[in-house]
């Protein structure tokens, strides 16, 4: 099985990501070995940015690659990856797609949890491949 794990947190106009990735997974899916190299850092950003969209009260926001590095997940070694989005105004709905590795494995699936603060409103969304579509969480 193959899964990625994103923490969502709401806050006013900032929506901050945090994606969790099992290394071997996203060096294979990705093609390359991840380093905290620039080159490979920008092509990561790049590649998660073309896979993970966000949309906030119907417009489509910009993503930010901000950090990322290894990590362990009890003993597995994960990439985690840091990605910020700004909207104009507090986020009352917040369209999301996260179609990261589905290119790569047919059983990929990603999960995102997703808190508004500073209610601590929690949801949870399920992206599977083959189901492209936004999933919209409203506030």
């Amino acid at each position: 099985m193959h899964i990625a794990y994103t923490r969502m947190v709401v806050e006013g106009p900032v929506v901050l990501a945090r994606v969790r990735l099992f290394r071997d997974d996203l060096e294979k899916g990705f093609k390359r070995k991840i380093t905290d190299e620039p080159a490979v850092q920008a092509a990561l950003a790049k590649y998660l940015t073309q896979h993970m969209a966000v949309r906030a009260d119907g417009a489509t926001l910009t993503a930010e690659v901000i950090d990322g590095g290894a990590d362990l997940d009890a003993d597995q070694p994960i990439w985690w990856v840091l990605v910020q989005w700004k909207a104009v105004k507090p986020v009352k709905a917040l369209g999301i797609k996260m179609h990261v590795l589905f290119d790569a494995f047919e059983d990929q699936q990603n999960l995102v949890a997703v808190t508004k603060q500073p209610s601590d409103d929690r949801r949870t969304l399920y992206f599977q491949p083959g189901d492209l579509s936004e999933q919209t969480v409203k506030f």
